[in-house]
């Protein structure tokens, strides 16, 4: 049977074939039940346009890159379906690069990626450095989760971020904490932890404080002073997969989630709800955060000239079972401490 042809999809929704490719290039001006009834024609006949014709043509691939960090953290898969279904609504197909933690890995897969004429590109760049100062491209950007001067970007409000998780401590009576940052080196760690510390102020005490990735294990150095450590009662981390493996060190070492030990993480990926303790978390969906990126990207595509923008999304709290009110405070308040004459207060 031959591959059906954009005159055919015409003829099907009664069209000229121009209209078809406004509705298939997301251009002109082309009601709401025209573009509905041509879409339905294309699904109907099975047709798909030739992409590499169409690039040659019109210019426009109606692909895009994703470049994410690392995607053994479950952060980017989650972010990544996100950029997957706002780009396929759209017939946006995308190329997907794994920076796998380092510079050169990322910078090598994005001039791969740019020979391949992509209409754009989404960045989470691995590098702490504005690596995007000074490079040309041939196509917009939208970056994640840094902001860099003449490019679109998308972040989540870490800093208030870190002020919620210190403000969870607070509300639960816990006095005695332990903090994992990411690396300092990340503008987003520091900001997370700038908004952690300056919340927490005096209201509680930072009795350890460790920097590490975001998705490696504990060293055991590490491991053994945190382990050491048995007076602090809640620990916060930069993200959600630390957190999950600090319980499972708190756990296997004769600690109770959280009796002994509430556990705060950062993100909300899909995992935080399934380990047991549930964990209480902050963020805001990454798959938010990836269709969001996209809609900036398409509308970039659209307006070339349009202001540059920088779009901050709230973050909130989401109180699940690993954090409980501090077990020590809640024990002097139940076995008051007695006085003379035997009488308690």
């Amino acid at each position: 049977m031959p591959r059906p042809t954009i005159r055919d999809v015409a003829k099907l929704a009664g069209v000229s074939t121009a209209t078809v490719s406004y509705v298939l290039n997301d251009s002109g001006s082309v009601s709401a039940d025209t573009a509905d009834r041509v879409r339905g024609c294309v699904e109907q006949l099975g047709y798909r346009p030739n992409s590499v014709a169409v690039a040659h043509r019109t210019g426009r691939s109606r692909t895009i890159g994703l470049a994410v960090p690392d995607l053994t953290n479950p952060f980017f898969p989650e972010f990544s379906q996100g950029v997957h279904a706002a780009a396929s609504a759209h017939g946006f197909s995308i190329f997907l690069l794994d920076g796998q933690s380092s510079v050169e890995v990322e910078i090598e897969g994005v001039q791969r990626l740019a020979d391949r004429v992509p209409e754009g590109l989404i960045w989470c760049p691995v590098s702490p450095e504005d690596i995007l100062t000074g490079r040309r491209f041939r196509f917009p950007i939208v970056v994640y989760d840094r902001v860099i001067d003449g490019f679109d970007s998308v972040c989540a409000d870490i800093r208030h971020g870190g002020a919620l998780q210190a403000q969870a401590i607070i509300d639960h009576g816990h006095t005695r904490v332990g903090l994992l940052t990411g690396p300092l080196t990340s503008d987003t760690a520091r900001l997370r932890r700038e908004g952690f510390i300056e919340r927490l102020g005096n209201s509680a005490e930072l009795v350890w404080e460790f920097e590490m990735e975001y998705v490696d294990d504990l060293s055991t150095e590490t491991a053994e002073a945190v382990t050491a450590s048995r007076d602090v009662t809640c620990v916060a981390t930069a993200n959600d997969i630390q957190a999950i493996r600090i319980m499972s060190l708190f756990q296997s070492s004769g600690f109770s989630i959280p009796e002994d030990i509430s556990v705060i993480g950062f993100d909300d990926i899909d995992l935080a709800s399934l380990v047991s303790p549930k964990l209480t978390t902050v963020g805001l969906s990454p798959r938010r955060l990836g269709e969001r990126s996209f809609e900036l990207l398409v509308n970039r595509i659209k307006n070339p000239g349009a202001p540059v923008v920088h779009d901050q999304l709230e973050v909130e709290l989401t109180l699940r079972d690993s954090v409980q009110p501090n077990p020590v405070r809640a024990n002097s308040a139940a076995h008051p401490p007695k006085v003379a004459g035997g009488s308690t207060r």
